[in-house]
């Protein structure tokens, strides 16, 4: 397995409307009819967010996050924040020993010189990654993080390090690694934010599967390293997204 993993096109849950016919928040949160919809609800591009926490909520260890001159957004703080957080509460129901975060380097500007490295290779544009063995790091490059919020809202960055998280756990149980570790990288994203939905800990609105299908689509036309030879095609991808609603078990078992 390579140590260096590019993120792939995900295929969120809740855009099974792709491929299945019906969305999948619709037993949740009914979207509104479009005669309802404002131009100014339109218009707000934000919808993952968090929900205010209990004072009595105890609290989960923090993750190693590198000093580096960028500075983490807000969107993407809070991502890997609940990302982490569903490894820590997850981790001891599916898997044995303790759980171990990766370390999060965050955004970089792929124009600098002191860009980090993954073997020995300087990080390049318009990507994420997660870089493996001893580095155990995840950076995305700063603008290609953001995707387009006026489109997407601010469900790009959830993807992203969801994602990337997905090889993290990958190298952290090595014998239940599929042949096909993209899609299994998917499978864990979905499993990751559904799953954090349904704890409470991640709302999103009822329009944000379109966001997430623009996100999706925008991506698969332009981006070369998604390739459907390496990362499966896009209808695959969007079932093994859905494939982790049924949990981080169902994304252990190579189907």
């Amino acid at each position: 397995m390579s140590e260096k993993h590019g993120l792939m096109v995900l295929g969120p849950a809740f855009l099974a409307v792709l491929v299945y016919g019906s969305p999948a928040l619709a037993e949740e949160e009914p979207t509104e009819p479009e005669s309802t919809v404002t131009a100014d609800d339109r218009e707000k591009p934000y919808g993952f967010r968090i929900p205010p926490r209990p004072r009595e909520r105890q609290e989960p260890p923090s993750v190693p996050i590198e000093e580096t001159s960028i500075k983490m957004r807000k969107d993407e703080r809070d991502a890997v924040q609940v990302v982490n957080e569903f490894w820590v509460r997850n981790w001891p129901k599916n898997f044995t020993g303790p759980y171990k975060p990766p370390t999060v380097v965050g955004p970089y500007d792929p124009t600098s010189p002191d860009r980090p490295t993954c073997g020995g290779e300087p990080l390049g544009a318009q990507t994420a990654l997660y870089c493996g063995g001893e580095a155990d790091y995840i950076a995305w490059d700063k603008d290609f993080i953001e995707g387009i919020p006026s489109e997407e809202g601010n469900t790009f960055p959830y993807l992203v390090v969801a994602h990337e998280w997905g090889h993290a756990i990958q190298q952290r149980i090595p014998g239940q690694v599929w042949r096909g570790y993209e899609l299994q990288a998917d499978c864990l994203a979905g499993a990751t934010l559904t799953g954090a939905h349904e704890e409470g800990r991640l709302e999103w609105e009822p329009r944000d599967p379109d966001k997430l299908s623009r996100a999706l689509t925008r991506i698969a036309d332009s981006h070369p390293w998604s390739k459907p030879e390496h990362h499966g095609d896009a209808e695959q991808r969007v079932a093994f997204f859905a494939l982790g609603q049924e949990g981080v078990q169902a994304c252990v078992q190579e189907p």
